[in-house]
């Protein structure tokens, strides 16, 4: 184990066969969407160039790639500071998440039927790994890898790369609350079952169902990350604590009008 700046990282072994900054992004790209480095935490080129054992132009590339996906910050003359999650950039990840994956969806129709067979026995081949994941200490890391598997042969159906790379650099604080909420908020069972279900319209060429259960299983970290926001207060931006409070404040009163307006109706029909 390495010390960089104020965190302690596992050492990364580079491979002689790929760029050494893209290494470097995945490997804290998972460290930061695992929950392992806390937003606040500042990262430093030369404190991690010395743990990585290269230079300091491989970190900075992969530092400024995280900056683009909005998991990092860079402070001048500092270092990369890990930004906090924002429940208005969760949003808008799952609407442009939702509307790629639809679209790469609907392009299974111009597939010829070999291409076709071979797409949907991938994703029954990603399911039926899902519900062999072991329960061990690994299973949260190694089911979300599936359930992140399932969603690119998704995107397969629309015969590119550029579709899931696209959300791949989209979704870096969506994959943080996932870590948070998984087999908790979420359990993997759930997750799986909505999969399966997708599937099946998918099979049925039911396309119209097959859009609105994906729209539906997409959107549900909307609401699942509420109490993670509660529990993991200081992993949220302010605006995220702010926007919960007036949703609740809202709901509460909602709901006090509800009740008021019920009692009211209920004493009416007793005079009468």
């Amino acid at each position: 184990m390495s010390i960089a700046n104020t965190i302690t990282l596992p050492k990364l072994r580079l491979s002689p066969h790929r760029v050494i900054s893209a290494q470097i992004y995945d490997f804290l790209r998972k460290q930061i969407t695992e929950t392992n480095i806390k937003p606040g935490i500042l990262l430093s080129e030369n404190s991690l160039s010395k743990h990585f054992n290269v230079s300091r132009q491989p970190v900075r590339e992969a530092l400024m790639r995280l900056s683009y996906e909005g998991l990092l910050s860079v402070l001048p003359q500092r270092g990369s500071v890990v930004e906090r999650i924002s429940i208005t950039g969760l949003k808008e990840t799952v609407f442009v998440r939702t509307a790629i994956e639809k679209e790469c969806m609907l392009n299974i129709t111009n597939l010829d039927d070999k291409t076709r067979r071979l797409c949907l026995q991938q994703l029954e081949r990603v399911i039926a790994q899902q519900k062999r994941v072991k329960q061990d200490e690994k299973l949260r890391a190694n089911y979300l890898r599936l359930d992140d598997l399932f969603h690119e042969r998704l995107c397969a159906l629309s015969g590119t790369a550029i579709a899931w790379n696209t959300i791949q650099s989209l979704k870096g604080q969506m994959d943080r609350i996932r870590f948070l909420t998984f087999g908790t908020v979420t359990p993997s069972e759930e997750v799986t079952h909505e999969h399966e279900e997708i599937l099946a319209r998918l099979e049925m060429n039911d396309l119209n169902e097959a859009c609105r259960l994906l729209t539906q299983h997409l959107s549900n970290i909307i609401e699942t990350q509420k109490p993670i926001v509660k529990q993991y207060s200081d992993w949220f931006t302010p605006e995220s604590l702010t926007r919960l409070r007036q949703e609740e404040s809202a709901a509460a009163a909602a709901m006090a009008d509800a009740e008021a307006k019920a009692n009211a109706e209920t004493q009416a029909n007793a005079k009468d």
